[in-house]
């Protein structure tokens, strides 16, 4: 195993993408639970601004595996008030992931990745971010060329094989 999708979604979305990617790239799949559910839309929303506000950010409790073989990690994530989800932040530092590349892929209504993305270089700052994939209102990257231009990377193409 060179590499695997981890993963969070609330609705579905960024699910569905992870299950593409894992079958496409034939990688194994690990969707990432927060600690306490966070409802409906408006809920969940009320429940990011105030945890972020109140700096009581939540956890996860899926268990941390183990990816010293992988070279490759596929990170999903829907966009929560123009970043990824806290808890699945959480997770990821539990991660070992320096020195590897990743690849992350999110889902959103109207926000960008940049914050995501700024997010996963503090958290990894020795690896490699590569070749991100963003599906949403305002942005809809295309995953047929996205995964042609993944197959025709040498380097990924080396991981995922």
């Amino acid at each position: 195993m060179n590499a695997m999708v981890i993963y969070c979604s609330k609705t579905g979305s960024t699910e569905k993408i992870a299950k593409r990617i894992a079958k496409d790239f034939e990688s194994p799949l690990l969707k990432v639970e927060a600690d306490v559910l966070y409802g409906g839309f408006f809920s969940a929303c009320a429940r990011v601004v105030a945890d972020r506000l109140q700096k009581n950010l939540p956890k996860s409790v899926t268990e941390t595996p183990d990816v010293s073989d992988c070279d490759t990690l596929f990170l999903g994530f829907p966009i929560w008030w123009d970043d990824m989800p806290d808890y699945y932040k959480e997770f990821l530092g539990r991660l070992e992931a320096d020195g590897k590349c990743l690849i992350p892929f999110a889902t959103s209504g109207r926000s960008d990745m940049s914050r995501a993305i700024e997010s996963l270089r503090a958290l990894f700052p020795n690896a490699e971010i590569r070749n991100p994939f963003h599906f949403g209102i305002m942005q809809r990257d295309d995953y047929a060329l996205w995964k042609r231009e993944l197959s025709e990377d040498a380097a990924i193409e080396d991981a995922i094989r």
